[in-house]
């Protein structure tokens, strides 16, 4: 009877021990599978402001034409009719001052918080950004830096999220990840 009893306690603690590494598994896969929602969502907010930065772009080129000729037009008219020489010369030169102004776009960064993944994460609009607030896109990402962001690039961010995938299907790494443990990944 000892031996039969001394049987079961140890196909219990067996059993116990399986289902312990069956829910440490189910865990793990869980937080992937939070990482992949993640991943699509960012990875939609950026092909989003993709298309909005270039409707913006095609806008401020439109613009920027449009501003040209009536500057060359304006120009040239102004200084003809003040009968001085170079009218075309006059018109040009505003003109080409008009088209010298150039606003950034395109540029997309992956802004990580301090609560870090996978709750402080979104895709910016960098150049639009800088655009509305009449600052160089640099200024932008060390104001954005010096908030507590860690700023990526969407190929970067991809690459950070297999990291920490890999990382969680090994066990060494759970959800949520801080900035600072992320900083950390990612000077590996």
């Amino acid at each position: 009877m000892r031996s039969k009893l001394g049987e079961q306690t140890i196909a219990i603690r067996e059993l116990a021990a399986a289902i312990t590494e069956s829910e440490i598994q189910i865990v793990r896969r869980d937080q992937v599978t939070q990482l992949g929602i993640l991943r699509s969502n960012i990875l939609l907010d950026v092909k989003a402001i993709e298309r909005t930065e270039s409707s913006a772009q095609y806008r401020a080129v439109k613009n920027s034409l449009l501003g040209a000729g009536a500057a060359f037009t304006f120009g040239s008219l102004f200084v003809a009719a003040t009968r001085h020489k170079g009218a075309y010369n006059a018109g040009l030169g505003l003109a080409s001052s008009v088209l010298s102004r150039k606003a950034p776009f395109d540029t997309i960064l992956i802004a990580i918080g301090l609560e870090g993944i996978p709750k402080d994460v979104k895709a910016m609009a960098i150049s639009c950004l800088a655009r509305e607030s009449n600052r160089s896109e640099s200024d932008v990402k060390t104001s954005l830096k010096q908030a507590g962001h860690l700023l990526l690039t969407p190929e970067q961010f991809t690459d950070l999220l297999d990291k920490v995938e890999s990382g969680i299907l090994d066990g060494s790494y759970s959800l949520p990840l801080t900035f600072n443990e992320l900083r950390s990944l990612i000077t590996r």
